[in-house]
C-alpha cells in the first residue's frame, strides 16, 4: 500500500499553493495599483476641458502600471509552472529510459518536483513582492 500523495493531491498542492500566491500579490500590490488607476481614471473623465480623444489617452495612461504588474505576475507564475511541468516531465523520461513500469518511483519523483517547487514559492513572492514595490 503507498501513503504517498496521488497525482491529483499533488496538483491540488500546487494549486493551492500558487493561489496563496497570488492572492497575497493582489491583496499587498494590485489593489492598491488599481485603485491608483481608478483614481486616476477618475480625474482624466472630471476634466471639463479635455476631448474624448484625449480622455481616453488619459486613462489608456492610468492603466499602464497595473497592465504591467499583471503581465510581470503572469509572466512569472507562467515560468513557475514551466519549471514543474519540465521536472515532471524529467521524471517521465526517467522511467521510459529505463523501461521501468514502477509507477512508485515516477509518483516519487513528482512528488519531489512538488516539493521542491512549493519550497521556492516564498522566495518567489519574495522577488516578485520587491519588484512590485520597485514599481518594474
Amino acid at each position: 500500500m503507498n501513503d504517498s500523495p496521488s497525482l491529483d493531491e499533488q496538483r491540488e498542492r500546487i494549486d493551492n499553493a500558487m493561489i496563496n500566491v497570488i492572492d497575497d500579490l493582489d491583496r499587498e500590490h494590485l489593489r492598491k495599483l488599481q485603485l491608483k488607476m481608478h483614481a486616476c481614471a477618475s480625474s482624466c473623465c472630471s476634466n471639463p476641458d479635455a476631448n474624448a480623444d484625449a480622455v481616453q489617452r488619459c486613462v489608456d495612461r492610468c492603466q499602464i502600471p497595473l497592465t504591467r504588474a499583471r503581465c510581470y505576475v503572469q509572466q512569472e507564475l507562467s515560468e513557475f509552472e514551466s519549471q514543474l511541468e519540465r521536472c515532471m516531465h524529467t521524471c517521465r523520461l526517467h522511467e521510459e529510459v529505463n523501461n521501468k513500469c514502477d509507477e512508485y518511483n515516477l509518483e516519487r519523483c513528482s512528488l519531489e518536483c512538488v516539493d521542491k517547487h512549493v519550497a521556492l514559492l516564498p522566495e518567489m513572492l519574495r522577488a516578485m513582492r520587491a519588484a512590485l514595490e520597485k514599481g518594474l
